[in-house]
C-alpha cells in the first residue's frame, strides 16, 4: 500500500468513472452508515451540495438520527431520517438514478435502507457508487472507490470534487462545502493524530480552511456540546470500566437501564469509547452498548498493529485496523460473557506471532 505524502497528485483515471456518473445524473440519493458520524455526514453533504451547484435534485437520507452535535450539517444538507416506512423516502430511492454510499463498504452497513435500495435498483436501474476508506470492501456496488490509504471518505470525497473541478472548470468548494469536508476529516483523522493523518491531510485542511471552514467553531460544535444526558452516563460508565489481563484489556457494558436512567441516547456514548483507551497498558478496548431490541453493539479500539477490524469480522463487522464495530446477534448476556473471552483471546494470538 501506498501512502501518498506531501506531494500526492489527484488520479483523474480512477475518478472519471464516478465523475462520469454523477455528471450523468439527474436524481441523486446519498446515504451513509447507521450510527453516522462526522466522517459520513460531513462528505455526504459536501458532496449534495456540489451536486447541487450543477442543478440537480439530491435528497440525503440516512438509516439512523443524526446527532445532536451535526445537527449543524444537518441544516446545511438537509438529511432525512429514514426509519423503514417513510414512503417519502422510499418514493426518493425509486425515483433516483444514482445512489451514492458514502463511508460504507459493506451493504449492510446501511440498515433499514438496504431492500428498498434493492428494489429500486431491480425495478429501475438505479446506478450505485460506493467511497470509502475501510478494509475489507464488499463487492455491491456498480462503482466504488475504496482507498484504504485514505484518512477518511472526506479525503476522498475532496479529490473527487477536484476531479469534477477539473472536468468542468468551475469551482466547486464553497464556504459551505469546506465546512463540511473539514468535520469529515478532522473527526476521522481524531483531530489530525491518528496515523494516517499524512502531509497530504494537511495540506486539504489548510486549503479548506482558506475557503471558509473555521476550525475552532466546527471544533466548538462537535466535542464542545455535550447535553447532561450525556455528562450522566460519562459519569456512570467511568465508574463501571474493567480493565483486566495486566491492564492490556479494558472493557465496558453499558445497559439500557443505564441509558434510561440517565436519560441518554445511543449517541451519547461516542465519546466514552475514547476513554477505554487512555490508560496508557491498555492494547484493546471493547465498549458494548445494549441496543433496545435487546441486541448490542460493539465498539473496538486498540494500540499499534493490532487489526480489530478482524475482531469485528467474527461478528459481521468491520471498519479500520484500530478502530471497529459490529452489531451482536445475540443477547447483552451473553455478549457479557463471550466478547470480553474473545478479545482475551485476540490479544493473546497477536502476542504470541
Amino acid at each position: 500500500m501506498i501512502v501518498p505524502g506531501y506531494g500526492r497528485k489527484l488520479d483523474l483515471k480512477e475518478w472519471s468513472p464516478v465523475v462520469e456518473a454523477l455528471l450523468d445524473g439527474r436524481h441523486f440519493v446519498l446515504t451513509t452508515h447507521e450510527n453516522s458520524d462526522g466522517d459520513g455526514l460531513g462528505s455526504e453533504v459536501a458532496l449534495a451540495l456540489v451536486l447541487r451547484q450543477f442543478g440537480r435534485t439530491v435528497s440525503i437520507v440516512n438509516p439512523t438520527e443524526v446527532p445532536p452535535n451535526y445537527s449543524f450539517l444537518k441544516k446545511a444538507g438537509g438529511i432525512v431520517l429514514f426509519n423503514g416506512r417513510d414512503e417519502d423516502a422510499i418514493q426518493e430511492l425509486s425515483l433516483s438514478d444514482v445512489l451514492v454510499v458514502l463511508d460504507a463498504n459493506l451493504a449492510e452497513r446501511i440498515g433499514s435502507l438496504r431492500p428498498h435500495v434493492q428494489f429500486a435498483k431491480e425495478l429501475g436501474g438505479m446506478k450505485i457508487v460506493c467511497i470509502d476508506h475501510h478494509l475489507d470492501p464488499e463487492d455491491f456496488a456498480d462503482i466504488m472507490v475504496c482507498e484504504q490509504y485514505a484518512s477518511s471518505t472526506g479525503e476522498l470525497v475532496y479529490d473527487l470534487i477536484l476531479a469534477l473541478e477539473a472536468k468542468t472548470g468551475r469551482k466547486l468548494v464553497t464556504p459551505e462545502v469546506a465546512e463540511a469536508l473539514y468535520t469529515a476529516i478532522m473527526t476521522d483523522t481524531g483531530s489530525f493524530r491518528f496515523p494516517k493523518t499524512t502531509p497530504y491531510v494537511y495540506r486539504i485542511a489548510g486549503d479548506l480552511v482558506d475557503k471558509g471552514a473555521d476550525p475552532s467553531l466546527i471544533y466548538d460544535r462537535i466535542y464542545n456540546s455535550l447535553t447532561p444526558q450525556a455528562l450522566k452516563l460519562l459519569g456512570a460508565a467511568l465508574s463501571a470500566i474493567t480493565i483486566y489481563d495486566d491492564g492490556m484489556i479494558a472493557s465496558l457494558f453499558i445497559s439500557q437501564e443505564m441509558m434510561k436512567t440517565t436519560g441518554s441516547k445511543l449517541f451519547d456514548t461516542d465519546l466514552i469509547v475514547t476513554y477505554l483507551l487512555s490508560v496508557p497498558s491498555v492494547r484493546i478496548s471493547v465498549l458494548m452498548v445494549e441496543m433496545m431490541d435487546g441486541r448490542v453493539k460493539a465498539s473496538f479500539r486498540s494500540r499499534g498493529n493490532i487489526y480489530v477490524n478482524h475482531l469485528a469480522r467474527n461478528y459481521g463487522g468491520g471498519g479500520h485496523m484500530n478502530a471497529a464495530g459490529c452489531l451482536l446477534q445475540f443477547s447483552a448476556e451473553k455478549a457479557r460473557k463471550v466478547i470480553p473471552e474473545d478479545v482475551r483471546a485476540f490479544l493473546n494470538a497477536h502476542l504470541s506471532e
